[in-house]
């Protein structure tokens, strides 16, 4: 299959979420201030929903742009990361939505 990586668009430099912050040139999340741990892929991932928010990204849209097109891994590998990237986010979770068969994007209406 051949993925597909989007289409590179002028970009926010962070966002803000009630208590959540993600701010893409420090490579930081925070909640209410205090930095939450992120692997480099979990990060690149929520950046990712972030910066096309409201609009929802498939599996292989995902993967394309932030595992790159020559790099070979498994389609659930986006569902493992997402996973662990909610329990990271904690009362933050249910912004990250999976539209079952199509894919994930970023509810800001779903949070805390």
């Amino acid at each position: 299959l051949k993925r597909t990586s989007l289409v590179h668009m002028p970009v926010e430099t962070s966002w803000n979420y009630r208590g959540l912050t993600i701010d893409i040139p420090a490579n930081r999340v925070t909640i209410d201030g205090v930095e939450v741990s992120l692997t480099k892929k979990e990060f690149e991932i929520l950046s990712l929903l972030a910066q096309v928010s409201p609009n929802l990204l498939t599996r292989a849209e995902i993967l394309g742009s932030v595992w790159g097109e020559n790099e070979y891994v498994l389609d659930r590998t986006v569902d493992v990361h997402i996973t662990r990237l909610r329990k990271k986010l904690g009362e933050y979770a249910g912004i990250i939505v999976n539209r079952s068969g199509f894919g994930y994007y970023l509810n800001l209406d779903n949070g805390k």
